[in-house]
């Protein structure tokens, strides 16, 4: 056998070393995909977590949120009532201290209910005129009805009840 060549012919390898490393090259090229892949899939998930931690807790922000409003309104009633009754309570003293005003110092009073619409008195007096001229005419001139009923005590004086309403709710206030 004649050789012709001055090489020993030795085993041919089934991959060449440019076709190596490009395989080599489309490995680490696809690991590097596919760990930015998982890495992409890993933030995803964890943004949607994230989401619905953000989802949930506006939701108990915005129940929050509903409960101060409510709360809010509230005390805004609360306010606007005691407010109210503020009002009210001075235009009680007011008209208190305008009825003390009207009693003469003749007659004595031992006791005075006042309610919406009505104010009863109970007192003493010297005589009946005394009360119709003193007192009466003052009563009947701001309520709509008067009624007065004397009993006479044993020292001479008269105890009486005066009874006076008024119909519309422009008078006293509790």
């Amino acid at each position: 056998m004649v050789s012709y060549s001055f090489v020993k012919p030795g085993p041919k390898p089934l991959l060449s070393a440019f076709s190596k490393i490009w395989i080599i090259f489309i490995f680490f090229v696809s690991m590097l995909l596919l760990s930015f892949g998982i890495f992409l899939l890993l933030k995803i998930n964890f943004y949607r977590k994230d989401a619905k931690m953000i989802i949930n807790e506006r939701v108990a922000l915005e129940q929050k949120i509903t409960q101060k409003d409510t709360y809010m309104e509230y005390l805004l009633r609360e306010k606007s009532l005691g407010e109210e009754i503020y009002t009210r309570n001075i235009l009680l003293k007011d008209s208190m201290k305008n009825l003390f005003d009207l009693v003469p110092d003749k007659i004595t009073l031992n006791r005075v209910i006042i309610k919406k619409d009505s104010l009863i008195i109970y007192g003493k007096t010297p005589t009946k005129d005394t009360f119709n001229f003193l007192l009466s005419a003052p009563l009947k001139s701001i309520f709509s009805s008067s009624n007065t009923m004397f009993y006479l005590t044993k020292n001479g004086w008269y105890n009486f009840v005066s009874t006076n309403k008024i119909t519309s709710t422009d008078g006293f206030s509790e």
